[in-house]
């Protein structure tokens, strides 16, 4: 007997056509400066509520480098995907950020 429970999709999708997934290991391609490298760690509707990233009318999606630092980005599925600069790399099963946590 199969189960027929989808999980929530974060509606974002790469260049490549990949939808955008928790613990997704990206590399974010920067003009004259070194890549960085990092895991989607936040997602709105998918992630426990973080008020850091979703707030008043404001919701964020995020991606965690290597340093630890966070960088949010806009969440607005309909009109706005991740630019081409975030390349996916490889999926993972970290499951990114607590609500407890504090963004660096």
């Amino acid at each position: 007997m199969s189960s027929n429970t989808t999980k929530p999709s974060s509606r974002l999708f790469y260049r490549t056509g990949e939808e955008v997934k928790l613990g997704d290991r990206v590399r974010m391609k920067r003009f004259l400066r070194r890549d960085l490298e990092g895991k989607v760690c936040y997602l709105p509707g998918i992630s426990p509520r973080h008020d850091e990233l979703e707030y008043e009318d404001v919701k964020q999606w995020a991606i965690r480098t290597d340093d630890g630092s966070v960088y949010p980005i806009l969440y607005d599925p309909e009109n706005f995907q991740p630019p081409k600069r975030i390349v996916f790399v490889a999926r993972t099963d970290d499951q990114g950020l607590q609500p407890s946590e504090v963004l660096e």
